[in-house]
């Protein structure tokens, strides 16, 4: 389906130099026949939730209850619902200046993102949006992959004898076999109820791990297969995530909740809005599901079911979350894995790890794939090099927490909002600008009935969530001068915590 990108490139183009289909004259003949033709997608109701779910429950998620316990209650709870609306009405929009482009109605046409951006403004917005979507899927994949390979890691280290790696020794010039265990390494850290494998400030940065050459095997092979072909496993992976959420609500009911762990307004929301951005990139993946989708599935339905019951999801294990782990990690999954919750537990954290994290892999490795290669813009065979293989060639310069951090942080609020929230509301600004076409997604359910009206909800929209970003830019860039740091000294053996004011 994916194949044909110099035919496409050569339609896209023909498309774009008639002027009077985009800016609201008769459309041609050819294009009133597109219309009427008939889309060709496969990929039912549950496919396209479980995609959209599977986009959104990425590596941030695991940050949640760290961030409810940072940040508080009330401004946490109340960000989540904020960016899911935006995500909600940015996607929704998208998907109808998408069905604005001629003979796309009904999405008979496969328009990747940056290809929209083509169409309608030419060839320099084509090629920004490519960086940056390039760029914020690289930073989904390097953190998913570094996340997941870190709790198997730490799964093999607490359950088999020791978690190995690789490690590249500065001052000695060699590369040397180190292993980790939890009743070694992590004795006295009951503290933080944590352990995290080859986190000590003994490892070192230059590390290739047990776990990260295992997730390797698993799920690099995936990104090489099409969207389509990918569907089944992202629908086995939205059940698992389903069965593990409640497992994780029933576990954590059952250590019982402690509502002194989060307080109603937090101490510290710096990183607030970056984390949770993060999380809501849905609106990657609805250019290439709009192609696949079956003409009986609704756009509304798919995009509303998926970004809010994501919002409740995420309220629902952050908060618990924070409430029954005292002084969580930055990665919920860590302690778990390591045993500390039970071994019931342990193993539906691993596998919640390797099912929803991982698989969420191909599915990043997939979606940046078809945006270079669905305008010609490449080759399948140089969009796999860039999409699949250099993320794996790469992510183990990640490994270790802190760079995950920052990368989740910066990558958040810098190129998951213009991907997924700016760009998407400038495109379509100056489509309703344009282009006098309605499109065929019901704005606002319906509300909406001109284009005057059209462009003050957009103009509204679009100001708002730019304010958003900003004040997200301000506090990110704030984080260093204003946090509290946690320093770990090893002495014989031992940790011993102390806060720095």
């Amino acid at each position: 389906v994916h194949s044909n990108t110099c035919d496409k490139a050569t339609l896209f183009s023909k498309s774009f130099s008639i002027s009077g289909d985009l800016e609201g004259s008769a459309p041609s003949a050819a294009t009133q026949e597109e219309e009427t033709r008939e889309a060709v997608g496969t990929v039912g109701l549950l496919g396209g939730i479980a995609i959209a779910a599977n986009t959104l429950t990425g590596p941030a998620m695991l940050q949640l209850p760290a961030t409810f316990q940072r940040s508080g209650i009330i401004p946490t709870t109340a960000t989540i619902i904020f960016v899911s609306i935006l995500c909600n009405l940015c996607a929704l929009n998208f998907a109808n200046t998408i069905s604005k482009v001629p003979g796309n109605l009904y999405f008979q046409k496969e328009i990747e993102y940056s290809e929209a951006f083509r169409i309608f403004w030419g060839k320099s917005w084509f090629i920004f949006t490519q960086v940056a979507f390039t760029t914020c899927i690289l930073c989904q994949l390097l953190a998913s992959i570094v996340d997941t390979a870190q709790v198997v890691d730490t799964f093999m280290g607490s359950t088999f004898a020791n978690a190995t790696s690789l490690q590249f020794v500065d001052n000695a010039g060699t590369i040397e076999i180190v292993q980790w265990d939890l009743n070694t390494a992590c004795n006295n850290t009951d503290i933080l109820n944590v352990c995290v494998a080859f986190n000590r400030p003994t490892d070192s940065d230059f590390i290739i791990t047990g776990g990260y050459v295992f997730c390797a095997l698993l799920f690099l092979p995936l990104g090489l297969l099409d969207l389509k072909e990918n569907v089944s496993a992202q629908i086995f992976g939205f059940f698992a995530l389903l069965l593990f959420t409640f497992q994780f609500i029933f576990a954590f009911l059952s250590e019982g909740l402690d509502t002194s762990n989060v307080t109603w307004w937090g101490h510290k929301w710096t990183c607030l809005f970056g984390v949770i951005l993060f999380n809501f990139s849905v609106i990657t993946a609805v250019p290439a599901w709009l192609y696949e989708k079956h003409p009986s599935v609704q756009v509304p339905t798919v995009i509303s079911v998926s970004s809010f019951g994501a919002a409740a999801l995420y309220i629902c294990v952050g908060l618990l979350g924070a409430m029954s782990m005292p002084r969580v990690d930055d990665n919920m999954l860590s302690s778990m894995i390591a045993g500390s919750s039970g071994r019931s537990l342990q193993i539906g954290a691993t596998l919640f790890a390797f099912i929803i994290i991982g698989l969420g892999i191909p599915l990043f490795s997939v979606l940046l794939r078809l945006n270079l290669t669905g305008s010609g813009l490449c080759t399948q065979r140089t969009g796999n090099i860039i999409a699949v293989w250099l993320p794996w060639m790469i992510s183990w310069a990640f490994y270790r927490g802190d760079a995950v951090k920052s990368l989740l942080a910066w990558g958040g609020v810098l190129f998951t909002s213009v991907v997924a929230f700016l760009a998407p509301l400038l495109l379509e600004l100056h489509a309703v600008y344009v282009n006098t076409n309605r499109g065929s997604i019901p704005l606002l359910g319906g509300l909406l009935k001109t284009r005057t009206a059209e462009k003050i909800f957009l103009w509204i929209l679009f100001l708002v969530t730019a304010l958003s970003v900003c004040l997200a830019i301000v506090g990110l860039a704030m984080t260093g001068s204003v946090e509290e740091k946690i320093d770990i000294h090893y002495e014989g053996g031992d940790i011993e915590f102390f806060q720095e004011e």
